[in-house]
């Protein structure tokens, strides 16, 4: 049964992310943000976070209440409907399991987790314990992304013939460089095209992957194209080892092309006007947020980020690795 009252929720992990999160918390109608927690005091006296795409939006870090520990974030608030981690990508299946083991709904930042072992114990664990998990795969939620795969579905712009996505910035700091944190460009970038693209099309029939190792220790510069028997032609494109931020994608249909960054959604047709659309509400990450909580006040499964499509995301971006470490090998799914 649903409650009128106001959940509780609390980041564990505030670094970038988390402080992406705590910024889309003070507008919403179902959930209060209550406490924060991270290993490095020093993540409480910024209200703001530079990320690659941007920064990450303002807090009021002082009305919060601050744990540097897991333990002393659960002994400190026991009745915390959700915990959303925003950990370095390594931690995600450990911490995950814990906080559903001790009680509590999971909402956690990609990458699920960064094999598909530890995605397993992630679904087993929400399912033994009846505690929700979400994985927060931001694109599901953004109204201008979403715009092209209802045009897909409703078939109003004829066939699709190819959907070409990219994702593109600099080599970010700390963690993210070891390979075996955070899974290099792959789990931090280009998850999310690849997310959408199965989201939209589902599982490809057969993959090839071109790629090169830069700084990471994993594939930071790469290309796939995905094939789809009787489907569009599908191609991704991400790289940590480039200069400013860029990301879109284009859906070439019959009748138009469909197109955006992540704003506005332009629909071009031959030998007429560009047509430009406004979403009515594109902040993905309030919007991811907005939907969970709804979820746990009604007790109700996260379909449109179900865990098991989430866990063949990473199930195909291990094989595209293995595709562009071999040279471009085609992989059969």
């Amino acid at each position: 049964m649903a409650t009128t009252k106001k959940l509780k929720a609390a980041i564990l992990g505030f670094g970038g992310m988390g402080h992406c999160h705590a910024s889309q918390y003070g507008a919403q109608k179902d959930v209060k943000l209550v406490a924060v927690c991270d290993i490095d005091p020093s993540k409480f006296f910024m209200d703001n976070v530079e990320l690659n795409f941007g920064d990450s939006g303002k807090t009021d870090v002082k009305a919060l209440k601050c744990y540097t520990s897991y333990e002393e974030l659960i002994a400190g608030e026991p009745d915390l409907d959700y915990i959303d981690i925003c950990l370095p990508s390594d931690l995600h299946c450990e911490y995950a399991c814990r906080a559903m083991n001790d009680g509590f709904n999971v909402l956690c930042e990609k990458p699920m987790a960064l094999n598909t072992a530890d995605c397993d114990k992630m679904i087993k664990t929400s399912k033994a314990t009846g505690k929700l998990l979400m994985i927060a795969q931001c694109l599901r939620f953004s109204d201008s992304f979403n715009m092209i795969r209802k045009f897909y579905e409703n078939g109003k712009y004829g066939k699709l013939l190819r959907f070409s996505l990219h994702r593109m910035g600099g080599f970010p700091k700390g963690w993210f460089r070891e390979v075996d944190r955070s899974g290099g460009a792959l789990m931090d970038l280009h998850i999310h095209d690849i997310d959408f693209v199965m989201y939209m099309l589902g599982k490809p029939d057969s993959l090839r992957a071109r790629g090169v190792v830069v700084k990471s220790g994993g594939v930071d510069d790469l290309s796939v194209n995905l094939n789809y028997k009787d489907g569009p032609i599908v191609d991704a494109e991400s790289s940590w080892a480039r200069g400013g931020w860029q990301c879109g994608m284009a859906a070439v249909f019959e009748n138009a092309t469909v197109a955006t960054d992540g704003g506005d959604v332009t629909i071009y047709q031959m030998d007429k006007p560009l047509k430009t659309l406004k979403p009515k509400n594109d902040n993905m990450y309030f919007n991811e947020i907005a939907y969970f909580a709804k979820c746990v006040k009604t007790n109700t499964l996260p379909d449109v980020a179900s865990l098991e499509s989430i866990r063949e995301t990473i199930r195909v971006l291990l094989l595209e690795t293995k595709s562009a470490l071999a040279g471009g090998k085609c992989i059969k799914l």
